[in-house]
């Protein structure tokens, strides 16, 4: 049962839906996920341990940089739910939003550096092509 309440509080809150929304479809560095949700590294962190420790999320390391996807075991239940709650989901524009913000900064994934004390992404060619499925 422990298993079902870690899920369940994972997702009971709006900006840990908003992260996985993101990372559904496609790998994101922490990097990413801070610009497009537009919250502070240090809050996406801890967002991302609580989801970690639900077995929500995969990551994978590239040298300096972490990768985040959605876990391969819960895809399946979360599209269901996604499917379930359609109609709210895409008429949600923070959600619109998030998903623009996040399309507009992996287009330069390689090519810039993060803001603030974060290090550059590395350039496509430098990194296991595992990391960036998308």
């Amino acid at each position: 049962m422990n298993d079902a309440v870690a899920f369940a509080y994972a997702l009971g809150d709006a900006t840990r839906w908003r992260i996985a929304m993101l990372i559904a479809d496609k790998t994101l560095c922490v990097c990413e996920l801070a610009d497009g949700l537009q919250i502070p590294q240090s809050t996406l962190s801890s967002h991302l341990a609580t989801m970690r420790g639900a077995g929500m999320v995969e990551v994978t390391k590239c040298d300096k940089w972490a990768y985040y996807r959605l876990a391969r075991s819960v895809a399946p239940l979360f599209e269901s739910m996604k499917k379930h709650f359609a109609g709210s989901l895409s008429k949600d524009a923070v959600l619109k939003a998030d998903k623009k913000r996040t399309a507009a900064r992996v287009a330069i994934r390689g090519q810039t550096d993060c803001k603030g004390p974060r290090r550059a992404i590395p350039p496509k060619e430098h990194a296991p092509a595992k990391a960036l499925c998308c």
